[in-house]
């Protein structure tokens, strides 16, 4: 579900329409005013939002699975609470920006004029590049302090993740933040491959000519130990 989550979450991140705005309070207010009044930029709005919703779900899913293959060696509980805890944020952030569409189409509500609209904007970004970003940041600790002693990633995978974590204290510059659905990314991609070799050589123990093979070799050892 990682990927889910990157392409669910990445999507919905770049879809979501904002006006371009200037270094001119007066036009950025007057941009804003306008903007939402356009339904195709309402609509476009509550699609990005639930795909946001649906990523941030998809990545707890990941988290999750991703406890459920190191419960061996570490029972993954405050890898899965930060989980959690972005999930909200990221959830929050979305409904937060799609405040003023959604209660256009679901509410039949007015659209506010003066400041409102780009604050409910500034806040919902305010909140996944902050507290999301924090979030995300300290799940990739977690996840790479969990997985450094196992074979579930290979510790070039542990290493980044550390690296990662860190910048995310600079993800309010948006850079930063982008490294972290990367991450994820490439450890899904790492697992998936992990797990087809995994399928591929219990087949190839489980075949029958490779188990009478086997049963031949050990039949003819007593006789080389002679």
């Amino acid at each position: 579900m990682g990927i889910a989550f990157v392409v669910l979450f990445v999507a919905g991140f770049l879809m979501f329409p904002t006006p371009g705005m200037s270094s001119h309070r007066v036009s950025n207010v007057a941009k804003w005013s306008a903007w939402w009044t356009h339904s195709n930029h309402r609509v476009l709005a509550i699609v990005a939002a639930y795909l946001m919703v649906l990523g941030a779900l998809a990545f707890v899913w990941f988290a999750t699975s991703l406890q459920q293959r190191l419960r061996e060696r570490s029972d993954g509980t405050m890898m899965v609470g930060f989980a959690w805890l972005f999930a909200a944020l990221a959830i929050a952030s979305a409904l937060a920006r799609a405040t003023i569409p959604g209660g256009w189409i679901f509410g039949n509500l007015t659209i506010p004029r003066g400041d409102l609209p780009a604050q409910l904007d500034g806040i919902g970004e305010a909140m996944l590049l902050v507290g999301g970003a924090l979030s995300a940041g300290a799940f990739l600790a977690a996840a790479s302090h969990a997985t450094r002693r196992s074979v579930v990633f290979p510790a070039w995978l542990t290493t980044a993740g550390y690296v990662v974590a860190v910048l995310q204290l600079g993800a309010a510059f948006f850079f930063p933040f982008a490294l972290f659905p990367l991450w994820v990314l490439v450890a899904s991609i790492v697992l998936l491959n992990r797990d087809a070799k995994f399928r591929a050589g219990s087949m190839a123990e489980g075949h029958p000519e490779r188990r009478l093979l086997h049963r031949q070799r050990q039949a003819k050892q007593p006789t080389a130990d002679l």
